[in-house]
Parts: structure tokens; C-alpha cells; sequence
């Protein structure tokens, strides 16, 4: 089976860990810890991100292993619901249903998921399911910040059920609930696994509240005040240290009260006997000793993996996995989902990236079927071959005309292949075009502009005032900002698929195309896309920024193999380009502009016609030449 990495990419550092699935367990392959500022200001922590991205993918190979990744807790909202005991078919429709008035936002604007509570139900019992979702703009956004340092994740779950898969994987049922308390930089996730049964909730006191305590305690900076932290224990100052911490973990001790008081009212019957600690902030001195004096539960930290579920290979860091145990649960988590071993497989990657996961998956098979038909067809080529000997040298001994025949048509019937090539001349193009829409989809997202997605920066107060104010604000922070100058909005899009033969004629779809040759597939796509005329620009040059930005950038996004790209007007030499046409000059590009004023910002867009061809072919083919009607 092919090896999974589970990357957690948190606060302060990007934690990764590589699993395969093995008969005798899960082997742990490698393991990685990449440390960076933890920084409040975004464009700074996705700059140090990427960087950690970039070594971590310039050191370890992903190559076709699966890649699993999950996005904060906070960032995702969970529901545990009851519903009536009915069949599977049944069962979905009613979470569809469900999913639609429990989710807080429309479903069109959310990728969900749930899971069945597997256990054992009483006859009539009702059924528990979990619902999760998070927002598809923020994790179209996260998927694109990983696509620009060439990471494509293959699964996108939540960091609490990575944790949750994690724990109850490496541990054995026990009798009674546990709590998992992930400690991180930023927040903590709390889980209460109770046999089949869990609950999730992020918690807002984490690791950063304990290092802006002692900061303000001892009069230092942050980062001086993070190091006391994670010295502590060796510290002079010890018990004036923890001392500081006290008021923070007291707060953190009275979110799991509400936490564990909550989940109770929901179920009757829920008894704490104990709480396992995860997270870098699990390491800080004498917490365990308070939680367990506070909470009245016996507290520990993973200090191990399980020998009889983990095989770990020689070339693993063992002081990395040792050093950095208490961080890896999330990351463990993920790769434990990606080799199918987790209790709640949740995925929130968009379809497309599924349905690509899907094909990379399964392609290997799909070779093994297409090889199998075709050493079928060979292995009856030989059979033929074999067959023939067989009636020659009957011939020659018995000289029996009627044993003649009867081999004869023996023979024959080995000689019919017919069915075997059927089968096989499908699997050979097996994908051909399936995928297309996919990837003009994902490279058109790949290419527009990050500030697309992007609104101006406004005051923290904008939501207190009047509506008239607010509206005012807005307006001046779209001048200030010109974020609209930043843009590109593709404003219409055409694709028409057609096939031609080698000597380059074609036909539309449906069309049959003459026989001069093999037959390839092709897109013709059409593109119209604007970006605003600032004041004092001329149009030309508003023409050379979309095909810098927007042009280049797509050609070279489809020019990869399977792929060939060339001029939409089929011209000659036109191999590797896209036709840019006349230009045309737009105004209020919202729709509702023109008819109530006031509703859509007017300003001055460029909008140029785009057209080129895209195809499927092993090697560049020559550009055709026009085709008769063209």
C-alpha cells in the first residue's frame, strides 16, 4: 500500500509524519519538525509557512504518496444530532435534510461531511451522527496557499477528530470517558471519547495566554516571555513562573467544567474517569499535577506509542519523534485517516480535488486491468500459434480429414479474440478528457489573482456604527485600497469540445470527424477578461498586464503533459500560445449598477476576448491547418 503523510501546519511550526500500512502494523517512515516565528501578521506567517513548505517538500519526496491535511478547529462547526433508525439510502437524504437547517450558513456556500456513530443501537433506538462543515472559501483559500509551493493535499479533515483518530488508535478502550485536551499555540481542542461516542469543542486558552501572562508579569517581550516558558522547568525561577501561568490554567480548567457540564446535559449517562494532554503546551511544568488536583480525573501526557500498532523504520529521526511526540497527534491523526484506519473519516476537500484523489488512486489498477487484457490478447496470439503446430502435425500423422476439421475449428475458436480486444482497446484510453473541466477549473483558480477573494482593510469599529456610515467607510476604503485595480474578473466562459484526425481535420461535438488519421480530442475554450483603467493608464497597456498575469500564467498552467496548448484562430506557428483579441472598454461591471444607482461601484474596465485550444496528446502535435468552414 502506499505511504500517507499527515502534515499539521500550525502556529509556529509545520509537523509531519509519514505512515504505511503494514501486516504486522502501521510503519512510521518518517517524521519531520519545522520550526518558525509564530507571527500575528498574516502575509508574514503565510511567508513563513511557505518557507517551511518549500524545505519540507525539498527534503522529502511526496511523489504519488497521499497527502492529508486538516484545517483548525475553530475554523469548522460540529453537530451531533438523533435521528429515526431507517437504512442507509434513507439515512443520507434524512442528514441531507438535517445538515441544511443545522449548518449556519447556506449549504451551496459550505463543504460538509458526516459520520454514524457505529456502535450497537437498541431496536428502535435512535441514530447518532455527526455533522461537520467549514466554509468552501476558506478552504478553497487554504488549498490555494498550498498550491503556490506546489503541495496538493489529497484529503482536508479538522485537527480536534485528527487528534480524536490519533488517541484512539494508539490506545485501548477503556472503561469510562476520556478526555483529549490538545494544548496549542493559539487554541486547545477538547474531545470527549466515551467507546463509539465523542464530542468536540475548541477552547479559546491556549499556549499564547500563558506566554502574554508571564510576559506581563515579568515586564518582557513576548518572544523573551516564550522562552520562560519553555524553560520553566529548569528555571530558578520555577515556582514564580508557574505562579503567573496559575490564572491562565484556572481559566483553562473552568472551560473544561462548562465543557464536560454541557456534553452531560446531552448525554445522561457520560462519566470522566480520566484526560490524556497533547500539544506543545502539555509540556509545561506541574500542569498535569494541577489539572489532575483540579479537575479530579487522573491526568497524563502521551509519553509513548504503542509497540503493538507502530513499527517504526531504522532511517526515522528517533530524537525528532521523542522530542516532538506531544505535537505530533494531529499529524499522526491525519496519516492514520489517509491509510484507512480512522474511526471518523471526515473529508472537506472540495469535489474536485476529490475526484482527482479518486483517479491518481486508482490508476495503478486501472494499468493492472488494462495490462491484463492486453497479456490476455497476447497469451491467445500464442495459443493460436501453438494451436496451429498442434493441427499441422495431426495432418501429417493421421491424415484423417475429418480430425483435420475438428482441429481445425479449434484452432479457429482460439483465434477469435474479438471479445478480449473489446475489452482492452477501452482501457487503453481509459481517462482520455474525463478530467478536463477539472483542471481548466483549477488552473483558472490557480491564476486569478489572490486579491480576488480580497476585500479592503476597515476599522475595527466599522460594525458599531449606522449603516450610512458604514457604507461610507466602505467606499473610502475602496479608494484608499484600489483593491478593484488588483483584480481580474473573468466575465464570460465558452468551452466547445471537438475532435480532429492527425492530419488536423476536426469536427464539432457530435459531429463525426473524416477518417485521415487517429483521432485525438480537443477543447476550444473561449474567454472574456477584464481588469480595471486606472486613471492616467491607456488601455494597451491594461491589455499587456491580463496577458502577463492572467495569459502567460494559464498557458504555462496547461502546457504539462497530457496536455498541448495552442492559438484559438489556428494559426500557423501558433503552437504553445492563446490569441488575444480587440480590446473593449466596460463600465460598472456590476450587473445592478446601471438600473439603481448607488448599488455598484462605476469605474472604467478593460475587457479582452481570449481564445485558445487545449488537447490530449503524448507528444506537441504541429498546429493544423484551418479547417474547411474556418
Amino acid at each position: 500500500m502506499a505511504a500517507v503523510w499527515g502534515i499539521d501546519i500550525g502556529k509556529a511550526a509545520l509537523k509531519a509524519v509519514k505512515l504505511r500500512r503494514t501486516k504486522e502494523g502501521l510503519e512510521i517512515k518518517a517524521v519531520e519538525h519545522i520550526a518558525y516565528p509564530a507571527e500575528d501578521d498574516e502575509e508574514q506567517k503565510s511567508e513563513h509557512v511557505n518557507d517551511a513548505l518549500r524545505q519540507f517538500l525539498i527534503k522529502h519526496k511526496v511523489g504519488s504518496d497521499q497527502v492529508v491535511v486538516a484545517i483548525a478547529g475553530l475554523h469548522a462547526f460540529s453537530r451531533f444530532i438523533k435521528l429515526p433508525p431507517v437504512d442507509g439510502t434513507k439515512l443520507t437524504q434524512m442528514v441531507r435534510m438535517e445538515a441544511q437547517q443545522q449548518i449556519p450558513f447556506p449549504i451551496a456556500e459550505v463543504n460538509w461531511d458526516w459520520v454514524k456513530i457505529d456502535r450497537e443501537y437498541a431496536p428502535g433506538e435512535e441514530v447518532e451522527v455527526g455533522i461537520f462543515a467549514s466554509r468552501s472559501e476558506l478552504i478553497d483559500g487554504f488549498l490555494r496557499d498550498l498550491r503556490e509551493v506546489n503541495a496538493a493535499p489529497d484529503v482536508v479533515t479538522i485537527a480536534p477528530l485528527a487528534v480524536y483518530n490519533f488517541v484512539r488508535y494508539n490506545r485501548e478502550t477503556e472503561e469510562g470517558a476520556t478526555i483529549i485536551l490538545d494544548i496549542g499555540s493559539e487554541h486547545t481542542d477538547l474531545v470527549i471519547m466515551d467507546g463509539e461516542r465523542f464530542w468536540i469543542r475548541n477552547l479559546r486558552i491556549a499556549g499564547n495566554d500563558i506566554t502574554k501572562a508571564l510576559a506581563e508579569r515579568f515586564k518582557v517581550p513576548f518572544a523573551e516571555a516564550e522562552k520562560l516558558k519553555r524553560q520553566a522547568s529548569k528555571s530558578e525561577q520555577s515556582k514564580k513562573i508557574f505562579s503567573a501561568m496559575e490564572s491562565v490554567l484556572k481559566d483553562l480548567v473552568g472551560e473544561v467544567h462548562r465543557s464536560v457540564g454541557f456534553f452531560k446535559s446531552q448525554a445522561d449517562d457520560l462519566e470522566i474517569k480520566r484526560m490524556v494532554l497533547l500539544g506543545d503546551g502539555a509540556k509545561l511544568k506541574n500542569a498535569t499535577k494541577y489539572l489532575s488536583e483540579q479537575l479530579g480525573y487522573d491526568v497524563e501526557r502521551v509519553q509513548q506509542l504503542e509497540q503493538d500498532k507502530f513499527i517504526i523504520d531504522p532511517e526515522v529521526d528517533l530524537d525528532v519523534l521523542k522530542n516532538h511526540l506531544l505535537g505530533f497527534g494531529v499529524s499522526f491523526g491525519l496519516a492514520i485517516q489517509g491509510v484507512g484506519l480512522a474511526r471518523c473519516a471526515i473529508d472537506l476537500a472540495p469535489e474536485d480535488v476529490k475526484i482527482n484523489s479518486q483517479l491518481r488512486t486508482k490508476a495503478p489498477f486501472a494499468l493492472a486491468a488494462a495490462a491484463c487484457a492486453w497479456g490476455a490478447l497476447v497469451l491467445g496470439h500464442m495459443s493460436v500459434s501453438s494451436a496451429t503446430d498442434k493441427v499441422n502435425k495431426t495432418v501429417d500423422s493421421a491424415k484423417a480429414l475429418t480430425r483435420f476439421q475438428e482441429v481445425q475449428n479449434q484452432a479457429q475458436a482460439v483465434k477469435d479474440v474479438s471479445a478480449v480486444e473489446a475489452q482492452a482497446v477501452p482501457l487503453t484510453a481509459l481517462g482520455e478528457g474525463r478530467t478536463f473541466m477539472l483542471e481548466l477549473m483549477s488552473a483558472l483558480n490557480d491564476v486569478l489573482p489572490r486579491e480576488n477573494a480580497r476585500l479592503p482593510d476597515i476599522p475595527a469599529d466599522w460594525l458599531d456604527r449606522e449603516l450610512p456610515q458604514q457604507l461610507q467607510q466602505f467606499k473610502g476604503a475602496l479608494e484608499r485600497d484600489k483593491t478593484h485595480e488588483k483584480k481580474i474578473w473573468l466575465l464570460e466562459m465558452n468551452v466547445t469540445e471537438r475532435t480532429e484526425d492527425a492530419a488536423g481535420g476536426a469536427g464539432g461535438f457530435g459531429e463525426p470527424t473524416p477518417a485521415r488519421g487517429p483521432v485525438r480530442k480537443f477543447f476550444r475554450v473561449e474567454l472574456l477578461v477584464a481588469k480595471a483603467l486606472p486613471q492616467g493608464k491607456q488601455d494597451f497597456t491594461i491589455r499587456d498586464e491580463i496577458r502577463a498575469e492572467f495569459v502567460g500564467p494559464l498557458v504555462a498552467r496547461l502546457s504539462g503533459a497530457p496536455f498541448f496548448i495552442r492559438d484559438g484562430e489556428r494559426t500557423p506557428a501558433a503552437y504553445g500560445e492563446a490569441s488575444v483579441g480587440t480590446l473593449a472598454r466596460l463600465y460598472q461591471l456590476h450587473p445592478a449598477a446601471q438600473q439603481e444607482p448607488g448599488r455598484g461601484q462605476a469605474f472604467p474596465c478593460i475587457a479582452v476576448p481570449i481564445k485558445f485550444e487545449v488537447g490530449l496528446a503524448k507528444a506537441a502535435p504541429p498546429p493544423p491547418p484551418p479547417a474547411e468552414g474556418e
